[in-house]
């Protein structure tokens, strides 16, 4: 009897070994057909991380209409300005799960992302079909309108919708919890946008991706449900590193008690929470959004069909936490000469976002946010300094007004005079955007600072040899090495 018995646990664990490796070749098939299609599941016309609100609902009710009852569009609830706020449905299993994206406005990489996953989800393909009857998916793409039509993060009130949970005094955060009891979730993914500063540890690489199961105490402690969170955070991991590398990051898991996330967990949903952080030649995250794409769609998938639960909860710990240590741009081994002194600093420069009136749109200003030894941090682009002596850059002396003035310009000439920056209010027309050109011009005169003080300073500079020769000038953030 007891060989018997023995008998039987053993052939039942290797049909559920041998399903469980089944079941991860399907996965993984699944995302290389992804990976290699994504064209035909990225929705085009919202391309930019600033798009507008209506606009982006044209396109999700046109995506609803394709897809054959697939999907569909309920409203449930308003901002506090009273714009609409809707929860799109897939599927009716019995497994449930929400997802929500731009809780905070100025962070709308997944909302592109869920756009793709639900092109996705409308298609005819045998997947599709097989996941309409295994799940139930309730998606609320914008949670912040208001927000999101300010690009910030708080909501109309002002007040950050993440640390409403307890309070709920805002309108989106009474839906959310809402959505919550009457959907009794699963699993929810909690959806944001992080500093592009961020990086994947110490490893000297840019956290694209940052992933967390957040805590329900202050203890941190993991129980069953913390612990299915886990582990589907390992499978989003595996997908992300199989096509992208170490690109995904932990997010800090310090207990918040006010944050819905953590709430979410001490409710009984497993809860996911996905950082879109920054990647190489991605200012628009659209790479980034791809990863969000295939993130989401293996994971619904692995919930599914419960790939997750053979996943080794030791792998998260193992993946490298954030750390703020990235910037735009490195420039090390830079000397300095003050009052008859010289010394070597680094500097590191990040970019912010402000709006030109003159150009009509959004433009990355470059500034010196840290110096002096930076050699444990990292950087989307490095220049080696090599010793050059490191000064100011020189604004040009005549403010312009008409683009006859800028054409008139030897740009190559001024930069070897060590001017990096022009004053300019006219048009803009016939200027390239992120040109040279471009770069060199402020429509605005800088402040006048003090000579000796580089932080905070806009990253127009020299680096000039020994004999005086301007070897490089950065402009705006951007290197330009002449000859």
């Amino acid at each position: 009897m007891k060989k018997l018995l023995l008998f039987i646990t053993y052939t039942f664990m290797r049909i559920n070994l041998i399903y469980a490796q089944d079941s991860q070749k399907i996965l993984f098939d699944l995302a290389l057909e992804l990976n290699q299609n994504y064209h035909n599941y990225k929705v085009q016309r919202i391309d930019k991380r600033r798009f507008d609100y209506k606009e982006y609902h044209l396109v999700l009710d046109e995506i609803i209409e394709r897809s054959a009852g697939n999907l569909s569009k309920e409203k449930v609830g308003e901002s506090f300005k009273g714009e609409p706020i809707f929860k799109v449905k897939f599927g009716k299993g019995n497994v449930k799960i929400l997802m929500w994206s731009q809780m905070h406005g100025d962070e709308p990489t997944a909302s592109m992302a869920v756009l793709d996953l639900l092109k996705f989800l409308s298609s005819d393909k045998s997947i599709t079909e097989e996941l309409k009857e295994k799940i139930s998916l309730y998606i609320v793409p914008i949670l912040n309108p208001d927000g999101m039509k300010r690009y910030e993060r708080r909501n109309y009130q002002e007040i950050d919708i993440n640390r409403d949970a307890l309070r709920l005094q805002t309108p989106e955060g009474k839906i959310l919890k809402k959505l919550q009891e009457e959907i009794k979730p699963d699993f929810a993914f909690n959806l944001h946008d992080q500093y592009t500063n961020y990086s994947v540890g110490y490893t000297g690489k840019p956290a694209a991706i940052s992933l967390l199961a957040p805590p329900f105490d202050m203890e941190r402690r993991i129980n069953d449900v913390r612990l299915r969170a886990i582990k589907v955070c390992v499978l989003i991991k595996e997908i992300i590193e199989r096509f992208y590398g170490k690109y995904v990051a932990r997010y800090d898991d310090e207990y918040e008690p006010r944050a819905f996330g953590d709430n979410f967990q001490k409710w009984g949903t497993s809860t996911i929470l996905i950082e879109s952080g920054g990647y190489f030649n991605d200012p628009e995250k659209q790479e980034i959004r791809k990863m969000n794409f295939l993130s989401f769609v293996c994971a619904i998938y692995g919930i599914a069909n419960k790939i997750y639960e053979s996943k080794d909860e030791q792998e998260y710990t193992l993946i490298p936490e954030n750390k703020r240590l990235f910037f735009d741009l490195i420039i090390k081994n830079c000397k300095i000469e003050r009052e008859g002194k010289t010394y070597l600093i680094d500097l590191g420069i990040s970019a912010s976002e402000k709006y030109d009136i003159l150009r009509k749109r959004y433009i990355n200003h470059y500034t010196i946010t840290d110096l002096g030894d930076l050699s444990t941090h990292f950087a989307f682009d490095t220049l080696d300094g090599n010793y050059l002596t490191l000064e100011l850059g020189k604004i040009y002396e005549r403010v312009l007004t008409r683009y006859s003035q800028l054409k008139k310009l030897n740009l190559k000439k001024l930069l070897q005079s060590g001017y990096t920056c022009i004053i300019y209010q006219g048009r803009f027309n016939e200027i390239e955007e992120n040109s040279l050109l471009d770069r060199m011009i402020s429509t605005t005169k800088l402040p006048v600072r003090e000579p000796r003080k580089l932080l905070n300073h806009s990253a127009n500079l020299l680096l000039r040899d020994e004999k005086g020769i301007v070897k490089y000038c950065i402009v705006n953030g951007l290197v330009v090495k002449l000859k």
